[in-house]
């Protein structure tokens, strides 16, 4: 009978443990005003890094020449490729598409902890994708 309850007193701890570490590991993504405001100054610039360890760069230029949350974009890659695209911002959604085949990509942000204007982008807001410092 002891063992039963240490069994029982053992399992609920561990439970309660694993919803502890799966609140603290929760990302905490940006609210639509916040995005908003991130992107509420004049046209920007962000720097970017993606893939393994960051190893793919490069410069996003964002023009309000649509609205005041939308416009056409600029994505600078390496030192000699450049592509035309568009962005715009839908509640709490970032949304880019660059080139012309495809459908626009969804990112959800959140801020980086002690860095102003950065950001870390996750796909439809599951699969962290890139880091975006902007100016």
């Amino acid at each position: 009978m002891k063992s039963i309850k240490t069994f029982i007193a053992t399992a609920s701890v561990a439970l309660l443990a694993s919803g502890v570490t799966a609140q603290a590991g929760d990302k905490k993504f940006m609210s639509a005003d916040e995005v908003k405001k991130a992107f509420a100054k004049g046209s920007i610039t962000c720097d970017w890094k993606a893939g393994k360890k960051g190893r793919d760069k490069g410069t996003d230029f964002y023009f309000k020449d649509a609205s005041a949350t939308s416009g056409s974009a600029d994505r600078n890659i390496g030192k000699s490729t450049t592509m035309q695209g568009k962005w715009s911002i839908s509640g709490d959604t970032l949304s880019l598409q660059f080139g012309v085949v495809g459908e626009p990509q969804n990112y959800k942000l959140v801020k980086v902890e002690g860095e102003k204007k950065s950001y870390t982008a996750y796909l439809n807001g599951k699969k962290k994708k890139m880091t975006f410092k902007c100016k």
